[in-house]
This record gives structure tokens, C-alpha cells and sequence, in this order.
């Protein structure tokens, strides 16, 4: 079953958990709650109430808000039974008091005291319908991955006997492995023979899955050009951490049972702020194309009159997971602008047209960019999406790009706050040392100051 299917599953499973909990509750709230019981008579009379009707359409919709926000959608091949109880019982609590504070009050008791009692039976029903229901779905979902879905783990050593004595740490990660298979590296390997190529012919005959890294540390060369070949293939890089890496950097470590191996492929980025971001993109790039709509419509006219050839462009850029999508701009440059391939753009480059010199400076030609961060191809905060053709010039002298595909490319970054506009690869090497830096430290408090500072930028008309 692929991830889609897997999500929709967990979603229609939590929404019908929710309704048969909120039916529950109505049904103990009528037994309880003597003034209810009072107002309506009859039990099929409270049922029917416009009220109640009103509360099984909406608050189940809202709870769904909730565990999204949560993260519990994000990452749904690879959840935690323990993350899974934590989660679902924050998630659970926060709806119910919500819930309590806007309609339960409301409620005549005969005593102060109930209050808390009718909060906490609404969390009971709530929480015991949909923590059993994903836990029935957790438990088949892990059952089949470990009867079906078996790793093959390369181990890239620097010597014959390391990946032998990497196995007990690999079998102690609590991985479902189905082989390990080493490859000894050494400098003269990396300079000569080693490259993407080979390793891709061994993942290929290997059906590895991931790549465990164990080399000496006292050989930094050579660990930098082996994790350069390996960031281009898109799969797990693991590293088990020493103590130097355990006291100057956070590592990700939620499975107890398993060796703190650390995955050196991926952001550190919790599924619950993936949410929130996603939710926060969608809502600012609405707001956003609303607000802007007219001065699109302005620029677009004078664009039109100024300068011959199309109002809007759009050009494939690479994008989150490294896929391609078409990001769309107010054009600023002549028609013919790379007629003789593409280019970078420079101060005072004879291609800009006066209208277009005017809207890069205020970063004016962007604001189309709101309509792929409402799509989903961009976030309003993020690494700034580079083309193919320059990318493939940047892994060359930096192969750690890789890792600005983690997450979603941005309206704004910052790398554009601290360094501005790439003229040159040399400029996109400088600047991604920002881009990564954000990468490990995203927080909405994070985003939020990249865009007060994008804005002064933008009135201060700093842009180029």
C-alpha cells in the first residue's frame, strides 16, 4: 500500500473514530446532565437537535484540523507506537478543552465540580475510539513492512573487517535488514575509482536502501567525497555519532530500543512543524495573492506597454525531493534574454528592461512566486529553487547541496536576507552555508523574522 493510501486511511479511520466518540459522549452528557434531560424529554429529541447536529458536522472536521497540525499525517510508513500514544492524547486533550470551553459551559450542573468531570469523560470518549483505531492501523502497517519490506544496508568502510563489526550496531538499530553487504574505500578509491556511477551499480545489485557510513574520523577528506557521492542517490545516509557530535550538535534520537544511529540525509524538522508550515503557507499565500492582486494587474499593464513579448513567464526549477516543477514570475528580462543558453543575472545587466530594473529592486516580480507556494511547489520560506543546469555546476563544488531538497524551495530564504542574489555559482556556494544553517534551525519564529527582514529589504529597495 503506498503512502497516499496509507494517509487517507489514517484519515477516514480518525474521522469515524471522532463522530462514534462525540456519539458516545452525547449519549453519557444526556444521562449525566439532568437539565438536558429536563429541556428535550425524550433522548431521540436531543439527538435531533439543530445543536448537536451542528456539532457531529463540525468538531469532527476540526479535530481532523488538529491532528494535522499535530503532524500525525506527515511521516505515516514510519510511526512510533509510544509517539503515537503521546500524540494522540495532546491532540485529544486540546480538542476537548476547546470544545469544553465553547459548548459545555453552556451546560446547567448541579454542581461545580461536574465540570471537570464532563471534560474528562469527554476525553475518554475521545481519546479511546481513536488511539485504538490507530494503533489497530499502526500494528498492521509495521507487521507487513517487516514480512515485506526488508533493508539491504551498504556499509562503506575504509577498511575489510569494518563492516563486520558495524552489523551489531546496524542489527542493534532495530532495522528490518535483510542483508549487509561492505564496501572498503580508501583515498586513493575516492580520487581514482570511486564516483556515483559505482555506487549506484552497487545499490542497484544490492537493492540497498540505505548507505551506513563508517570511516575513520580522523580522515575528513575522505569522508566529505565519500557523502558527495552518496547525496545525489536519494537514499538514507546513516552514521553512528561520537562523542564529539553528541556535545556540539542536537541528534535526533525517539526509538529507545534502537542504536542512535543518525540519518545525515534528512532535516531534523518534527512532522508537527512540517504542519504548522504547510497550514501557515497555505493561509499567508491566500492573504497574500488577495492583497496583490491588483499590483500584479498594474506591473502586468505596464510590462505590457513597455516591453513587447509575454506579461508572465515560467521556468522549471528543482524543487522539494529534487522534483521539477514551473515557477511563475512577472517577466523583467527581454524576450531573447538566453537565447544563448541559460545565464545568471548581474548588476546592471543589459537584459533587464527598465520596468523589470524597477521590480527586481523591490523584488516586485516574485509576487506570482505566492501562487506555487499556494500549489504546494514552494513554501514562503525556504532555500531559494536553483535550475538543473546550475545545480549540476553547484554538486560539482558542493555536493551537500543535496540537502537543500529536504524541504520545500521558498518565497524568501535566509540565504536571500543574508547574502542576496546569486550572480555566480561561486556566490550559490557562500550563500548555501545560510540555506543549510536555516535547514536545521527551522522554527516558525525563524520564518517569521526572515519575513520582517524580507520586507525591510523590500521597502528599503535593496533588491537587485
Amino acid at each position: 500500500m503506498n503512502e497516499r493510501k496509507m494517509r487517507l486511511a489514517y484519515i477516514f479511520a480518525d474521522y469515524l473514530s471522532t463522530l462514534a466518540g462525540v456519539m458516545v459522549f452525547t449519549l453519557v452528557r444526556f444521562l449525566l446532565v439532568s437539565d438536558i434531560r429536563m429541556r428535550y424529554v425524550e433522548m431521540s429529541a436531543f439527538f435531533g437537535s439543530y445543536g448537536l447536529k451542528l456539532t457531529l458536522s463540525l468538531f469532527p472536521l476540526f479535530m481532523l484540523g488538529l491532528y494535522y497540525l499535530s503532524g500525525y499525517y506527515v511521516n505515516v510508513t514510519n510511526k512510533s507506537r509510544v509517539t503515537e500514544f503521546l500524540s494522540t492524547g495532546m491532540s485529544v486533550a486540546v480538542g476537548a478543552l476547546i470544545f469544553f470551553m465553547v459548548v459545555l459551559l453552556n451546560d446547567v450542573l448541579p454542581r461545580r465540580v461536574m465540570n471537570y468531570e464532563i471534560l474528562l469523560v469527554f476525553f475518554v470518549c475521545l481519546f479511546v475510539p481513536v488511539y485504538l483505531t490507530r494503533l489497530v492501523l499502526t500494528s498492521l502497517w509495521i507487521s507487513h513492512w517487516r514480512g515485506s519490506k526488508l533493508e539491504n544496508v551498504v556499509v562503506i568502510s575504509g577498511s575489510d573487517t569494518c563492516p563486520d563489526a558495524v552489523a551489531d550496531i546496524i542489527v542493534r538499530s532495530n532495522k528490518c535488514i535483510r542483508s549487509i553487504i561492505g564496501i572498503d574505500v580508501h583515498n586513493s578509491d575516492i580520487q581514482a575509482e570511486l564516483s556515483v556511477s559505482r555506487l549506484s551499480a552497487a545499490m542497484r545489485d544490492a537493492g540497498a536502501t540505505a548507505f551506513v557510513v563508517a570511516l575513520p574520523a580522523d580522515n575528513p577528506e575522505l569522508i566529505l567525497r565519500v557523502l558527495g557521492c552518496l547525496y545525489p542517490l536519494d537514499r538514507a545516509i546513516y552514521v553512528s555519532p561520537d562523542d564529539y557530535t553528541l556535545l556540539v550538535s542536537r541528534v535526533p534520537y525517539d526509538n529507545l530500543l534502537s542504536e542512535p544511529l543518525v540519518d545525515i540525509s534528512r532535516s531534523s524538522l518534527s512532522d508537527s512543524v512540517v504542519s504548522m508550515k504547510r497550514a501557515s503557507d497555505v493561509v499567508g499565500s491566500l492573504a497574500g495573492l488577495l492583497c496583490v492582486t491588483p499590483v500584479i494587474a498594474a506591473l502586468a499593464l505596464a510590462i505590457k506597454l513597455k516591453s513587447p513579448g509575454p506579461v508572465f513567464y515560467s521556468q522549471e526549477r528543482i524543487g522539494y525531493h529534487r522534483k521539477p516543477f514551473k515557477i511563475y514570475k512577472l517577466r523583467t528580462m527581454t524576450v531573447d534574454a538566453e537565447i544563448e543558453g541559460p545565464s545568471l543575472s548581474s548588476d546592471n545587466d543589459p537584459r533587464v528592461t527598465t520596468i523589470g530594473r524597477f521590480m527586481r529592486k523591490y523584488r516586485l516580480d516574485e509576487l506570482p512566486n505566492l501562487w506555487n507556494v499556494l500549489r504546494g511547489d514552494m513554501s514562503l520560506v525556504g532555500p531559494r529553487p536553483e535550475r538543473e543546469y546550475f545545480l549540476s555546476q553547484l554538486r560539482v563544488r558542493a555536493p551537500h547541496c543535496a540537502l537543500l531538497h529536504q524541504v520545500r524551495p521558498g518565497l524568501t530564504s535566509l540565504g536571500m536576507v543574508k547574502f542576496g542574489y546569486a550572480s555566480t555559482v561561486d556566490d550559490m556556494v557562500a550563500r548555501l552555508k545560510y540555506d543549510l544553517l536555516y535547514i536545521q534551525n527551522i522554527s516558525v519564529s525563524l520564518d517569521l523574522k526572515v519575513i520582517f527582514y524580507t520586507f525591510r529589504t523590500i521597502f528599503r529597495g535593496e533588491g537587485k
